[in-house]
């Protein structure tokens, strides 16, 4: 098999790598393979790689698969094509997203039989630099950050190909979930985007006033393999409505679709929403109120609430009157999460077309409602998106800080508490205005550091 890597399709590398591939029990030989040289070929977002696979005849090829190792990570090399060229065939497939810098790529033919699969061994190693295509919205360079503390940070270009991130869940392996507002998940793993979706809704939902809004992994993610996903998709008779739906995970694929709540509608006017799990092991969901702005203060509906769940979204025996409504008054929520220490959950509301809203709820298990504590007004433009408390050791300084993603303000804004009132803010820090373009998401990884995703692409911040 000798790999050479096309630039969209033409322009050929003169670097050629050789390796031979089994079916059912051929006899291996070593090939004389060429010394590739110290270069570095540069590669783009929707460039190809191609091989020379030799092959007897067309039902051969077609029972090939590839698997394509990214730094020595495996993952199966989608939408290869080939082409008879006499004694060989001439495939080709996109290279899937690359973070910036250096990689290694190998290449490796197999086939599968029943539960087993027989793989040749790995091509020779070829030498790429990814790179961000021009004029692509995506920095390629690390950018210094130094906040108003002093602390020296550097936020890094991790992976370029996604398309309107709407959240972000981290897995313990290190593992990353985008959601995607289009209605797809996608695998973000060992710094590699996988090509295809793990899931894919997009045949379901209403773009762009629809879509994937949130995900969230079971706390027991690692054995169950359970990914929570609320999105809002079309209704039976018109309109759009509300769906919060479990899937099993299985060999990076999710489906065992469970309905856990339907039939409460969603905004026209775009719909919003946030799922997370809480401290007390509790699904929380916030639902917007549906474009009726008198619904959101109404026991009648869980439009405009934030709603306390069981994992199968049952109500909890705690609950008083045994409704799962946990707070009010939330018209077009868009994120939430705890305040360490405090126990207090803070959620960010859009209002109206320019403004937000800030608030910390109290302690609510056991009331008919949880009530405001206090509600600070977001600035005018912000376009808040998202929200998250930091809790890692890895940069001190901003532990209990809270961080909230702007797109429309095109920055990301970091708020300090008073340690003697958890509800006061302190300060407000303005960091990366206009340096990444949009910023729609911010999560904090299991290494403590902060994950940023634009439009395009996902960063990451630490020292």
């Amino acid at each position: 098999m000798a790999v050479r890597y096309d630039a969209d399709v033409c322009g050929r590398a003169a670097l050629a790598l050789v390796a031979c591939f089994c079916i059912a029990g051929c006899d291996q030989k070593d090939p004389d393979v060429p010394d590739p040289g110290p270069e570095e070929i540069r590669v783009s977002p929707g460039d190809r790689l191609g091989w020379t696979q030799p092959a007897p005849d067309s039902s051969d090829i077609a029972s090939l698969q590839f698997a394509l190792y990214v730094d020595g990570t495996r993952s199966t090399l989608a939408g290869a094509a080939c082409a008879n060229a006499g004694a060989s065939y001439n495939c080709s497939a996109v290279l899937p997203a690359l973070t910036a810098g250096s990689h290694t790529l190998e290449l490796a033919a197999f086939v599968g039989d029943g539960g087993s699969t027989a793989e040749s061994a790995r091509s020779a190693a070829l030498r790429v630099v990814a790179v961000a295509r021009m004029g692509a919205v995506f920095s390629s360079a690390p950018i210094p950050v130094v906040t108003v503390d002093q602390a020296r940070l550097t936020l890094s270009p991790f992976v370029e190909g996604l398309s309107l991130p709407s959240d972000v869940a981290c897995a313990h392996d290190g593992s990353i979930f985008v959601a995607e507002r289009g209605g797809r998940v996608r695998l973000i793993r060992n710094g590699l985007l996988y090509p295809e979706p793990v899931l894919d809704l997009s045949a379901e939902v209403i773009a762009p006033q629809g879509g994937l809004v949130a995900i969230a992994l079971d706390p027991e993610f690692e054995k169950s393999g359970f990914m929570f996903v609320l999105y809002a998709a079309a209704a039976p008779r018109q309109g759009q409505e509300f769906m919060l739906a479990r899937f099993r995970g299985v060999k990076d694929t999710y489906g065992e679709r469970a309905v856990l709540l339907d039939r409460t509608p969603a905004s026209d006017y775009g719909a919003s929403g946030a799922l997370r799990i809480g401290p007390d092991g509790k699904l929380y969901l916030a639902l917007d109120s549906s474009s009726d702005t008198g619904i959101a203060s109404s026991f009648a509906s869980y439009n405009g609430k934030v709603l306390r769940l069981n994992m199968d979204a049952t109500t909890p025996d705690d609950r008083a009157a045994q409704t799962p409504i946990f707070s009010f008054d939330h018209p077009q929520p868009l994120a939430m999460d705890w305040q360490p220490g405090s126990g207090n959950l803070w959620v960010v509301d859009r209002l109206g077309t320019d403004a937000g809203r800030l608030s910390a709820v109290g302690d609510g298990f056991k009331q008919s409602r949880a009530l405001f504590r206090t509600s600070y007004a977001l600035p005018a433009g912000l376009g808040a998106s998202s929200a998250v408390f930091y809790r890692g050791d890895l940069m001190p300084m901003f532990r209990g800080n809270l961080f909230v993603a702007a797109e429309t303000g095109q920055e990301m804004m970091r708020l300090r508490f008073d340690p003697e009132n958890a509800s006061r803010i302190v300060s407000v820090e303005h960091l990366l205005k206009d340096q990444i373009g949009p910023i729609r998401v911010v999560s904090e990884g299991n290494d403590g550091a902060l994950f940023i995703a634009t439009e395009r692409a996902l960063y990451r911040l630490a020292p």
